[in-house]
């Protein structure tokens, strides 16, 4: 019993937990979620704690489809209000429901060593934005990847960019956003420390 204890304590210690913002949306082009599913494999083969929104539509839904297709374990977390409307995710590994979006954000903040934002809509930029803050407050300790493909997170970086060249936040707030253009870049990222 205490070897197994010790194990789980080992391996808990070098897993990352990473948590994924996506949109629900697939976006104006199906490669969208191609990249989302090959970025969810890519992720997926390397074992560690996967936790997102629980969709299963967009490139939420195509992300955890391609983590699980790789044979990895995700948690996806819900709010009561979005299960009911059937947009819940039943084939992840686990399913969490809460009963508020607040919950929800709480419980996939929690212990993440690292976040993934992929294309996605207000949700994913108001995940995102709540993040950075934390982290700027000292209030969580990750490191913030940002797949911009095809330039569409772009104007997010020129606003940061902006907010920082005009004094209402200090560049460093800035170090631990990593910005990737293709998948591959975003994973190496991703696991430089592994």
């Amino acid at each position: 019993a205490v070897k197994a204890k010790l194990l789980i304590f080992i391996l808990g210690h070098f897993m990352k937990t990473i948590c994924i913002f996506a949109g629900a949306s697939k976006g104006r082009s199906p490669i969208f979620c191609n990249e989302a599913f090959r970025i969810g494999q890519m992720i997926g083969a390397r074992n560690h704690k996967i936790i997102y929104g629980g969709g299963r539509t967009g490139m939420m839904g195509a992300f955890a489809d391609g983590a699980l297709a790789s044979g990895a374990s995700v948690t996806g977390i819900i709010p009561e209000f979005l299960d009911k409307h059937e947009v819940a995710h039943k084939d992840v590994t686990e399913l969490i429901i809460t009963n508020t979006m607040h919950e929800r954000k709480s419980a996939m903040y929690k212990d993440t060593s690292d976040f993934v934002l992929l294309p996605g809509g207000l949700g994913s930029l108001d995940e995102t934005m709540e993040v950075l803050t934390w982290c700027q407050l000292g209030l969580l300790k990750a490191r913030v990847h940002i797949f911009d493909f095809d330039g569409y997170w772009q104007p997010m970086q020129a606003m940061l960019s902006h907010i920082a060249e005009q004094g209402f936040m200090h560049s460093t707030n800035l170090e631990y956003v990593i910005w990737a253009k293709t998948a591959d870049a975003l994973v190496d990222n991703l696991f430089e420390y592994d």
